[in-house]
């Protein structure tokens, strides 16, 4: 094994343009959404077994979701939060749903969500601070 200096590589995470707290990975709101969507729809064809609470489910011939950001579901239609497709249509229809979203249709609504997660996040370290 060579001998490495780890000392002068190693950095905090603080002085990281990729990792910083706070930054996310400098993924958007719409990015981000787009992204647990990617997650929900594994989780949903692995059949839920490691999800807490899953945002897709099947029941007969129907499938029933929601599109999440913030622990919040986005208002697809402006006033709901959960959806019932035809189970042979869903994935065609989640995919135009996400393309939507990474175009920037609810990104109106995606602004306020990501303002208050941000709130919530610096909340939550100035609360850790202030314990030490």
């Amino acid at each position: 094994m060579a001998n490495v200096s780890w000392k002068t590589l190693i950095k905090p995470v603080s002085q990281s343009k990729e990792f910083k707290p706070g930054n996310a990975g400098g993924m958007s709101a719409s990015a981000r959404t787009a992204q647990g969507m990617d997650k929900a729809l594994v989780a949903f064809k692995a059949g839920n077994k490691d999800v807490k609470r899953p945002t897709i489910i099947k029941k007969g011939d129907e499938v029933k979701f929601s599109v999440r950001y913030a622990n919040q579901a986005l208002k697809l239609d402006g006033k709901d939060g959960e959806f019932v497709v035809p189970a042979d249509k869903f994935e065609e229809i989640y995919g135009a749903i996400k393309a939507a979203i990474v175009a920037g249709e609810f990104d109106s609504q995606l602004a306020p969500m990501e303002t208050k997660s941000k709130d919530r996040g610096a909340k939550m370290v100035a609360a850790k601070a202030a314990k030490k």
